[in-house]
């Protein structure tokens, strides 16, 4: 949507984005989609754990649309340009943060120019020619994500309403953690509180928005930021409901005070193990006796925690994952999100682990050679979820939201299911 609102700014260029996984299409679909609107420049984001799908997905609206500039950014493509523009045909990467580099090409492409310029990886007669990471010099001078390019009924989460969006306050992140994907960079850089304000309002008026989250790495990551931004929220005097991601080490008693004040009712805590030394392990920079006041804090202040933890690090013992699971019942999150530590290319974690890592880039493998995390993950969750207690303390949710609660618990049932005869169908979730 940032993007997109960078396309608008440039004279002439009608802009079409197309989400395929929100909007149901199948590969034909997309691609017949795609050829209705016969476009100039097609620029898509390409994931990591599919990024098999989506190079060959590329290759075929390549192939498709050979009068296109094709291109892609994201993590994989920006620190692998080369091989992702054979695989696909593509004309281009953005490297690093997209945005005023993309409004430059079209723009040289709007008044005949060449492709070419700092920040674009071009691959031509000559040979590849890699692009430098590129950092936009300022959030506050960006435009406004142009919540105009979708439909917000196909977007949300669970026990949220409707219209729902999503805002970026903040890119990159500055703590140390070392599997953390960095496709920004290690530098923190944020929108004022002002400018943050000024964008949920302008979404608010235009669009009806009522419900958003707040993608930041950690939203909570400035404190005296989050102030401003929660007393300019709560000064719209909108009704609103939103969530946030932060850390044990970045929220307390009076951020969480805030934000509640300023209708955020969740937010999603990274605390990722109960065990110190897996937290050392993966480079958190705390200690979990310090934060555990901050997370009790945070349950008595009424907002919903939906606690994130990571399992299958390769020092972490069935003690640590125990640790883990008792961690999680003792603060009786209202939610839990369990995922199998991935030690993804161009991290601190891979690099260290290099040995114990089976990676390829085609076909994407990215995985520790002994793993044991995906049957821990479908564990956590059967024993976290399938209590009495948990079930019992759900039935308020049923009768709020009877027909996304059924939706939520057959999907679970289903995974659970799933994963004790295939642990790798984490796809299911």
């Amino acid at each position: 949507m940032y993007l997109s609102a960078q396309a608008k700014l440039v004279d002439g260029c009608e802009v079409r984005l197309l989400d395929c996984i929100a909007e149901r299409l199948s590969v034909e679909e997309a691609l017949r989609s795609v050829s209705a609107f016969d476009p100039d420049i097609i620029l898509s984001i390409m994931a990591i754990e599919y990024f098999d799908n989506d190079v060959d997905f590329l290759a075929r609206l390549r192939h498709q649309q050979p009068e296109a500039l094709v291109g892609c950014f994201g993590h994989l493509p920006s620190n692998y340009g080369e091989e992702t523009m054979k695989a696909t045909g593509a004309d281009f990467v953005l490297a690093g943060e997209p945005d005023l580099v993309f409004r430059a090409l079209l723009e040289r492409r709007a008044s005949g120019g060449e492709l070419a310029g700092e920040g674009v990886a071009i691959l031509g007669e000559s040979g590849f020619e890699p692009a430098e990471f590129q950092r936009n010099p300022s959030l506050d001078d960006l435009p406004y994500a142009d919540q105009g390019a979708i439909d917000h009924s196909l977007y949300g989460e669970p026990f949220f309403g409707h219209p729902y969006t999503t805002f970026l306050s903040s890119r990159g992140c500055p703590f140390p953690c070392a599997y953390c994907v960095r496709t920004y960079g290690r530098k923190f850089v944020m929108a004022s509180a002002g400018h943050v304000v000024g964008e949920v309002a302008a979404a608010v008026e235009g669009y009806g928005i009522k419900y958003f989250r707040f993608m930041d790495d950690t939203f909570t990551a400035s404190r005296r930021r989050v102030l401003e931004i929660c007393e300019g929220l709560k000064a719209l005097g909108a009704d609103i409901t939103w969530s946030c991601l932060t850390r044990p080490n970045t929220i307390d008693g009076e951020i969480a005070e805030a934000l509640r004040s300023a209708g955020c009712s969740r937010v999603y805590v990274g605390i990722e193990s109960g065990s110190q030394k897996v937290i050392d392990y993966l480079k958190r920079g705390y200690q979990l006796e310090q934060v555990m006041d901050n997370l009790r804090q945070v349950r008595a202040s009424g907002l919903e925690m939906v606690g994130w933890f990571i399992v299958g690090a390769p020092v972490e013992t069935r003690d640590d994952f125990e640790m883990s699971l008792k961690l999680a019942r003792d603060l009786n999150l209202e939610f839990i999100a369990v995922s199998t530590l991935v030690p993804y290319p161009n991290t601190e974690l891979y690099e260290s682990e290099k040995d114990n890592i089976d990676f390829a880039l085609l076909p994407y493998t990215c995985e520790f050679k002994d793993q044991a995390g995906t049957e821990r993950e479908a564990e956590f969750y059967r024993r976290y979820y399938l209590r009495p207690s948990f079930i019992a303390g759900k039935f308020g949710n049923l009768a709020r939201h009877p027909g996304e609660t059924l939706k939520a618990s057959r999907d679970f049932l289903r995974y659970a299911v799933a994963s004790r005869r295939d642990p790798n169908r984490r796809d299911l979730l």
